[in-house]
């Protein structure tokens, strides 16, 4: 397989992520029972998807069971959009706990961050003592998260 191409995946590979999309808490026993494999085949195959990077194991926490009660999109504009600026920034948002998610997009704004914090006093502190030490951030637009009714984490093509 070539970096950054799709790995083909047949039928069984298809029913195995589609067994664990549908429930990750399966036994590999289990799992090679609904697929139709036995044990050996299967733990190869599992291998190779994981090896290949096409699943990932994951821990999602919920973050209102852990106290996070208030979660928020982000859009951020820089000041300029050179490689070196949007490097800086990245690594300076990555460390924070609080963002669990940064995405470099194109359109309006340079990047979309998923904020999870307390509550709204958190949520300003985070704003105002760690965004504002990056002199490039040019906008900063917030959206408060209500209710989350659907979350996956993926699908597979047809």
């Amino acid at each position: 397989m070539i970096e950054g191409q799709p790995l083909e995946l047949d039928r069984i590979d298809r029913r195995i992520i589609a067994c664990l999309i549908e429930n990750a808490d399966l036994s590999n026993a289990d799992l090679a029972e609904r697929v139709g494999l036995t044990a050996a085949p299967l733990s190869r195959r599992l291998a190779r998807l994981y090896t290949a990077g096409v699943i990932r194991q994951a821990v999602i926490i919920d973050p209102a069971r852990v106290g996070l009660g208030l979660q928020a999109f982000v859009e951020i504009t820089l000041d300029r959009t050179t490689p070196q600026v949007g490097e800086r920034f990245i690594e300076h948002v990555g460390k924070l706990a609080a963002v669990v998610e940064i995405h470099a997009v194109a359109g309006d704004f340079d990047f979309l961050l998923k904020i999870s914090v307390r509550d709204m006093a958190d949520f300003k502190r985070l704003i105002w003592q760690e965004f504002d030490r990056l002199a490039e951030i040019k906008t900063i637009r917030s959206t408060m998260v209500f209710d989350s009714p659907k979350l996956t984490h993926g699908y597979l093509p047809e």
